[in-house]
């Protein structure tokens, strides 16, 4: 079960959180849901040393940020309580890795 928030302040975070959960996935993690995949721009073009201001000024982001870490924590105590269903989940992989 995993969640991946990235941020950046010019381009490429939404190919970083693509790869980032392409890599988790490969390695059978289970994103914990649509809200726990998060990828924005902050202090878009702005100079690198403003840019940490920038991201504490945005509240925005920091609730994005919380209803992912919520959304993994309810994935993962639903999983424990044998609640979470994955589709396939008990299919067996033809290639052992």
């Amino acid at each position: 079960m995993f969640s991946v928030i990235v941020h950046g302040d010019t381009v490429g975070a939404e190919g970083v959180r693509r790869s980032l959960t392409d890599w988790l996935e490969s390695m059978a993690l289970t994103l914990a849901g649509g809200c726990a995949e998060l990828d924005r721009y902050i202090g878009y073009y702005e100079p690198y040393a403003t840019s940490h201001g920038a991201l504490d000024r945005d509240l925005a982001i920091m609730e994005e940020v919380r209803i992912a870490a919520r959304t993994l924590l309810e994935a993962a105590v639903a999983k424990r309580a044998g609640r979470l269903v994955e589709a396939g989940g008990s299919a067996e992989a033809p290639r052992a890795k």
